[in-house]
């Protein structure tokens, strides 16, 4: 096929994008920023991400991705132009996309993100489970017909999934994940301190004091947001005790998707499961202690991939060099006229 091969994880939060021979050239935040009276774009991807609770009623921020499905089919396709122009520039053919989707999403759904893809730019897009790519990313050998339980855990989404053969055999997407988590955080401190803090603060506490098992040394930290009342700006502190009880609900959810799963598989699978254990991946599963967590309460060793943010950029760019696998796993390009 003409044209160079891309691959793209567009997440909730963030787009990261592999080229082939070049591995992963950029990893920005997936959202714009307009100016509110003429629609003129002024910052896209990691400029409009920082943008984010500190803007005027002047400008409009938008993130086009919800629970990892496009919402907003519009902004997203000029998100990903914009990222194509930049990478692709003067070439004459178009770029052959493959682009990462939840397990969970619908024919439909699949058929809009090839649309999206095929109206930023693209000559050819591919749509392929991110649990499949997540797996094939940290290393893990799908192709035989052996168990293989991935838990791909990003802003909008947990993705639980049994991999056998290349392909999804059972599998359930929660809406859950960073996103979330930070929310929840939000809530608390509003409820519990009577302050109001944003997104990226909620963030910040969450990766320095976030928890998903109790640690053994207690970790504070000081943060500053708007007193509820008087409006005023507020020192606070906050503590992974305290991380640990607002987060544990996610955790459960986390938990018990899981266990959904494995009451799905087969005796066979679940004995390949049990054996070689359970992957986490995406940001997510740097929680600290989540994987302690879940290996305690399932019985079953789970572990983090070594780099889990890039498994989804890293197994897509391993399919991109080794093109006979999307074949192989039931995955074929499309164009824009046989999506029409």
């Amino acid at each position: 096929m003409p044209g160079i091969n891309i691959a793209v994880d567009l997440g909730t939060d963030s787009i990261t994008v592999f080229v082939e021979g070049k591995g992963i050239v950029l990893c920005e935040s997936t959202a714009i920023c307009y100016d509110a009276y003429n629609d003129e774009v002024i910052a896209i991807g990691n400029p409009a991400g920082e943008m984010f609770d500190k803007t005027p009623d002047s400008l409009i921020l938008k993130r086009p991705m919800t629970d990892g499905v496009i919402s907003d089919f519009s902004v997203t396709a000029e998100i990903l132009s914009h990222f194509l122009d930049k990478i692709c520039k003067n070439r004459i053919f178009r770029p052959n996309i493959l682009i990462s989707a939840p397990s969970g999403v619908t024919a439909l759904e699949k058929k809009a993100i090839t649309e999206v893809a095929c109206t930023s730019g693209a000559g050819k897009v591919s749509v392929i489970d991110e649990p499949v790519i997540s797996a094939l990313g940290a290393g893990l050998d799908i192709d035989y017909p052996h168990g293989v339980m991935v838990i791909d855990l990003g802003a909008g989404t947990a993705d639980i999934a049994v991999i056998t053969m290349g392909t999804v055999a059972y599998n359930v997407s929660l809406r859950t994940g960073g996103n979330a988590m930070d929310e929840a955080i939000i809530q608390y401190i509003k409820r519990v301190k009577e302050i109001d803090i944003g997104a990226q603060t909620a963030r910040k506490i969450k990766h320095t004091v976030g928890c998903a098992h109790k640690r053994a040394e207690e970790i504070e930290m000081f943060a500053v947001g708007k007193d509820h009342i008087t409006g005023m700006p507020k020192t606070f502190e906050i503590s992974t005790a305290e991380l640990y009880d607002i987060l544990k609900d996610h955790v459960n959810e986390i938990f018990h998707g899981i266990v959904s799963v494995l009451e799905q598989v087969p005796p066979e699978l679940y004995s390949d499961i049990c054996t070689e254990g359970i992957l986490l991946t995406g940001g997510v599963a740097k929680l600290p202690g989540l994987d302690t967590e879940l290996t305690e309460r399932l019985g079953i060793k789970v572990t983090r991939a070594a780099d889990p943010e890039h498994c989804a950029a890293k197994g897509a760019g391993y399919i991109l060099r080794n093109m006979k696998k999307l074949e192989d796993h039931g995955y074929n390009f499309r164009s824009r006229e046989t999506v029409e």
